[in-house]
């Protein structure tokens, strides 16, 4: 057994089988500090996991800011939601051809693609505020092309995550994930 795995519980649950068959892992006993991170030990998960922390606080750090900054500049209330559901049009659009693309290609090159063109948005809509020149449509493109980008991201990163792993901290890594998206709502959103 290589040093890196931990050996699995003894003690088995009473739960119903998967799909395939096979019996689910269950942890059963007491869950030590260790275990809740336990997939925190593999380098390139931890390197995905402070990454994905700081793009999502960005993330919604900036859809709070389109929002906050549209109604200040128009006090339009249809306004504000327009810029929500241009944000989120793409995503429902054009999130199945994005795993689509996902699976056909590098999942590391489609999240650093992804990655890099929201980042060329931010700086972009920066630029528009900190020069005074932002007008309401500019916001409203921002928002779709980063609802764009996000389609494409989002199911590049949930698999991407997959392959940080070992299948024993498989699912810790996908609570870790779920607890990081939902922390980070708490500090990006007012």
């Amino acid at each position: 057994m290589p040093a890196e795995q931990t050996p699995l519980p003894t003690e088995v649950a009473s739960v119903p089988h998967e799909i395939t068959g096979q019996p689910r892992r269950v942890v059963v006993g007491s869950v030590t500090w260790r275990d809740t991170f336990a997939a925190l030990k593999h380098r390139n998960f931890r390197l995905f996991f402070v990454g994905q922390l700081v793009s999502l606080i960005g993330s919604w750090v900036r859809n709070t800011a389109q929002g906050w900054l549209v109604y200040q500049l128009t006090g339009s209330k249809v306004l504000l939601g327009a810029v929500a559901a241009v944000g989120s049009l793409p995503m429902l659009l054009f999130s199945v051809w994005g795993g689509s693309v996902a699976d056909r290609h590098s999942k590391r090159s489609v999240v650093f693609f992804t990655q890099t063109g929201m980042m060329l948005l931010a700086f972009a809509f920066a630029a528009l505020v900190w020069r005074g020149g932002i007008q309401p449509w500019h916001i409203l493109v921002l928002a779709a092309l980063g609802g764009a980008a996000m389609a494409f991201d989002m199911p590049a990163r949930q698999v991407f995550m997959v392959e940080q792993t070992s299948r024993e901290d498989l699912m810790n890594a996908v609570s870790l994930n779920g607890s990081i998206v939902h922390c980070v709502r708490v500090v990006g959103r007012p």
